[in-house]
């Protein structure tokens, strides 16, 4: 387990912060553009270090208005996957505008050599997308892995798609199955929620179709129960005081994450993000029922989930802020990771912009970290720290297009900061603000909301 040290340096992870957002967001994220339908994947590699990948996907509503990519666009691509905690791969590799043609219905990218990235081929139509690469030049994906995933950027478009079901997943080979319909279009349903356009009631209905069709489409599970905690902060935004239709939401995700949970992470393999939003669902559901040993285990099994995980599961154990006291043990831990442990983590997110920062599925992952920074530190008395964070959230969020919306809320909760403070370290805890939550959208918004 992740301990609090006896001694901290306060504010010690903060100068680092600060510093990495100038850096890496002086423009405005580029928003992402899913890729679901009839998508299907194999990666092979040999001892000797050769390999091929084969990636294709249907005609997904993403790709039903091209972009052309010839001269003078810039096209780049890259085949990575989620390996022992991290992104490995090789990085966006820029292809020539001149190896693009027209071709029936799209675009077609042919180069036999591989010369760039090993890229042989990239197939770009209305109908379907395919992309094939193969050794020397390109890296070989090496499962196991926690999912694979096709980035393709066209005149500034980003196009994802990830793989999570494999029906193999070894050092030989790992094989991406075919997502049924009900399940391709539920991923869709579920990331437009998260990115502002609100379609969970059907994206629930799609992804209990998809499980219903494949009792072991494990990603169909994991996706439904993060909708549900979703829907869960947007119904209560302090789960101490659940109502009955949220308490119903967390039963429902934790059914959802138990069914998953062994289908995606086995304990040693697997995608090892799983593990943690299942025990934050189990610690929001002893919370909500008044349950303290439901509690007490939840906040066991996020503190583990952030050993097994730490760059990523190690903003798990913050899902009890709104709830701890701010002289507790979970608090102290929570301060322990912020102070301590983080600093140390730092330096591996060279490279690491999808987990660290705005290049994944989370266009606004700095801004809403800094908001939720603002929070433990306001809960904890450091006022002028709670200060900094919301500022470089405002700051980060109007050069990177986040929702002007949120930008204005930060700058509010920056000068309401004080007020709040004090709130926090009164003897009543039924006067403690909520954190940042506004006007019922969730949390999730912050970091996702496009």
């Amino acid at each position: 387990m992740i301990h609090p040290s006896r001694s901290r340096v306060r504010g010690s992870l903060l100068p680092l912060l600060l510093l990495c957002a100038t850096a890496v967001a002086p423009r405005p994220a580029a928003a992402f553009e899913i890729l679901t339908r009839d998508k299907v994947a194999r990666f092979v590699h040999d001892a000797r270090g050769g390999g091929w990948s084969h990636v294709r996907i249907g005609a997904d509503r993403a790709l039903q208005e091209l972009s052309d990519p010839r001269c003078p666009a810039v096209s780049k691509v890259r085949i990575s996957s989620y390996k022992d905690n991290r992104v490995v791969g090789e990085p966006l590799a820029e292809l020539p505008c001149s190896g693009w043609r027209k071709i029936p219905g799209g675009f077609l990218y042919a180069d036999p050599a591989g010369s760039v990235a090993g890229i042989e081929k990239v197939r770009y139509t209305t109908r379907g997308l395919e992309v094939y690469a193969a050794a020397p030049g390109h890296t070989p994906i090496v499962g196991p892995v926690g999912f694979a995933q096709l980035n393709l950027e066209i005149d500034g478009r980003r196009f994802i798609a990830r793989f999570h079901n494999f029906t193999r997943n070894d050092g030989v080979s790992v094989v991406a199955k075919r997502p049924s319909r009900a399940a391709a279009d539920g991923e869709a349903a579920f990331w437009d929620t998260l990115g502002g356009t609100n379609r969970d009631v059907e994206a629930l209905e799609l992804l209990a179709r998809a499980t219903q069709q494949d009792p072991r489409d494990g990603r169909s599970h994991f996706l439904a129960g993060m909708m549900r905690l979703q829907r869960v902060e947007r119904i209560d935004a302090d789960p101490r005081r659940a109502s009955a239709a949220g308490r119903l939401e967390l039963l429902q995700a934790l059914q959802s994450f138990d069914r998953a949970s062994p289908l995606l992470w086995d304990g040693v393999r697997g995608d090892s993000r799983a593990p943690g939003f299942a025990s934050a669902a189990l610690y929001k559901k002893g919370v909500a029922f008044g349950e303290p040993d439901v509690t007490e285990r939840g906040f066991q099994a996020m503190s583990g989930a952030a050993d097994i995980n730490p760059l990523f599961n190690g903003f798990i154990p913050f899902g009890a802020g709104p709830v701890a006291s701010p002289d507790s043990e979970e608090y102290a831990l929570i301060l322990h990771l912020l102070d301590d442990v983080f600093p140390t983590l730092f330096p591996e997110c060279g490279g690491q912009d999808e987990i660290c920062f705005n290049g994944g599925l989370a266009p606004h992952n700095l801004e809403g970290t800094f908001l939720l920074f603002g929070d433990l530190y306001t809960k904890a008395g450091r006022v002028a720290d709670a200060q900094r964070s919301y500022e470089t959230a405002a700051r980060t969020g109007e050069s990177g297009g986040w929702n002007p919306v949120f930008v204005r809320h930060a700058r509010e909760l920056a000068a309401a900061a004080p007020q709040r403070a004090a709130l926090y370290a009164n003897a009543d805890p039924d006067d403690d603000p909520p954190f940042t939550d506004l006007g019922g959208a969730g949390n999730c918004a912050y970091c996702h909301n496009r």
